[in-house]
């Protein structure tokens, strides 16, 4: 059975072959008559041409009796081959636009987010990651939140990829391949452990984070190579702990670990040292002291890597020196954030490095 490209391929073929067949026959019927204007091939191309795209100028024209017969016909056909093509490329562009919705088209994106699974939490996760500056693909089985989420963010922040999670190869589309990292998005913990050990095997070198129900279960997933495992229930029992008794800790806490968009908001920030840093080479209670005082920032600590490990330094002593290659963690508003950008000439952010582990000092 052919297909339907190669269905239209033939009604094109076919259509190509009438227009000559039509032509010749206009120019046989009309070239013999007295009174007629259409005297060559050349004249005869003219008028159907001039007839099929309907502009119609009226210089030539067909006199005779047969000539006026096939020219009605032409006349016909070119009407209803104007409304095939018409339609054919609104279809075209119709499955372009909703391929393009469905995410079936791919992303260009790198070093982004990669979010399967969605939900209002996952939206929670999101709204952070492009509050911070950072694109996003989410991967999901469900059509009716596709265009939600279209609106909600832009295509230059958000790529959406709708595909049955078991589809692996489909993720290619979301280039996989070159995120830095991948959060699974799912309610069951179970779920999570068993989809995590068969995406792994997919793509075993990628850096994998995964929210959990049951904190039990948090040495099991970093068994499995889950980079960082984050509990829902032990953020939110310590927040109400810190609430019943240092409600302002709670409140600063709560406070920071949301992104800073502008004015007085305060976040939790970190950014890339490099060899342009005017920080670069100098001690780091120095540089506390200068970002307090000069840039409203509060430094809290300083990621080095030390024998292939990122190691994060909390709140470091006098002695420690800051290099190109290290990240800087503060504490800075909206408003101070916009001018640290500026000022170090780098995104906020840590692109996780694969095969690379962190601790905490």
């Amino acid at each position: 059975m052919a297909s339907k490209r190669q269905k239209n391929l033939l009604i094109i073929l076919a259509a190509i072959a009438a227009y000559f067949i039509i032509t010749y026959l206009l120019f046989t019927a009309e070239s013999g008559e007295e009174n007629s204007n259409i005297k060559s091939l050349p004249d005869a191309f003219w008028y159907t041409i001039v007839t099929l795209t309907t502009v119609g100028y009226g210089d030539f024209y067909p006199v005779s009796t047969f000539g006026r017969l096939v020219g009605l016909v032409f006349i016909i056909g070119s009407v209803s081959l104007i409304g095939y093509l018409i339609s054919q490329l609104t279809n075209q562009y119709s499955a372009y636009l909703e391929k393009k919705r469905l995410g079936l088209l791919g992303t260009n994106f790198e070093h982004h987010i990669i979010v399967i699974g969605w939900d209002k939490f996952g939206k929670q996760v999101v709204d952070e990651v492009v509050g911070s500056g950072k694109q996003v693909a989410i991967i999901l089985n469900n059509k009716s939140e596709i265009d939600l989420i279209h609106e909600a963010y832009s295509n230059k922040e958000v790529f959406v990829l709708f595909t049955d999670y078991s589809n692996l190869e489909a993720f290619s589309k979301a280039n996989i391949q070159e995120a830095a990292t991948v959060f699974i998005n799912f309610t069951d913990d179970t779920e999570v452990l068993i989809y995590l050990l068969n995406l792994k095997k997919k793509f075993p070198d990628l850096n994998y984070v995964v929210s959990l129900n049951n904190p039990s279960l948090k040495e099991t997933f970093a068994a499995a190579g889950v980079r960082y495992v984050v509990s829902k229930t032990e953020i939110a029992s310590r927040l109400v702990a810190s609430y019943t008794f240092e409600p302002d800790v709670a409140l600063m806490a709560e406070s920071i670990m949301t992104t800073a968009l502008e004015g007085e908001e305060y976040d939790l920030l970190e950014f890339l040292v490099n060899e342009q840093n005017p920080f670069a080479g100098e001690d780091y209670l120095d540089s506390f002291i200068k970002m307090k005082v000069e840039h409203d920032c509060v430094l809290v600590g300083l990621n080095k890597k030390v024998n292939g490990k990122r190691i994060l330094l909390k709140n470091p002593s006098k002695g420690t020196k800051i290099e190109a290659g290290d990240y800087l963690v503060m504490i800075g508003s909206g408003a101070a954030k916009n001018k640290i950008k500026k000022l170090f000439k780098t995104t906020e952010g840590r692109v996780l490095e694969r095969g690379n582990t962190d601790e905490v000092k």
